[in-house]
């Protein structure tokens, strides 16, 4: 008997935890984000598909080593509620973005310098040299959905040939 009602209690609480994540309810279906790294010839984006959140970098094709590249970098919200606290960061970049409302984008540029291949040798050796293509990996975003719900997602990262 003790077993049957231990037994009975364990799966009364499961339904309660899944009932209370709101796992039962498919309108408010949160999904696990998503980074789909592509290099810069492809227009692919990260979502978040229950709010609609997308992050996108942009920038040059080629560039040549010892300059500095402009990067175009956007965080769109195509969903139907307003996102709170959006952080665009890396190891380079810390941006806050505040809300975004529905059907809002907003825009940043960072610059990003590609090292000669002299700089890179004076910190690892004589054999260093800077990767062709120059790879970027892009920046996370973070924000709260209407919910109170915190959500991460990557942008797409880049890759710039050097010439």
């Amino acid at each position: 008997m003790k077993s049957k009602i231990g037994l009975l209690g364990i799966i009364g609480l499961l339904v309660l935890v899944v009932m209370a994540s709101g796992c039962t309810n498919q309108n408010d279906n949160q999904t696990t984000p998503v980074n789909n790294s592509t290099n810069s010839s492809t227009n692919n984006t990260s979502t978040v598909k229950a709010v609609d959140v997308s992050a996108k970098m942009t920038g040059p094709a080629t560039a040549t080593k010892g300059s500095t590249v402009t990067l175009n970098c956007s965080v769109t919200n195509k969903g139907s509620k307003p996102v709170q606290n959006v952080l665009a960061h890396s190891q380079e970049i810390d941006k806050n973005l505040g809300t975004l409302n529905a059907g809002q984008t907003k825009t940043f540029t960072w610059n990003i310098y590609i090292p000669t291949d002299k700089e890179i040798q004076e910190d690892f050796g004589d054999d260093a040299t800077v990767s062709n293509p120059f790879y970027i990996g892009g920046f996370a975003v973070t924000f709260t959905d209407s919910n109170g719900s915190k959500h991460t997602l990557n942008s797409n990262s880049l890759e710039i040939k050097l010439s």
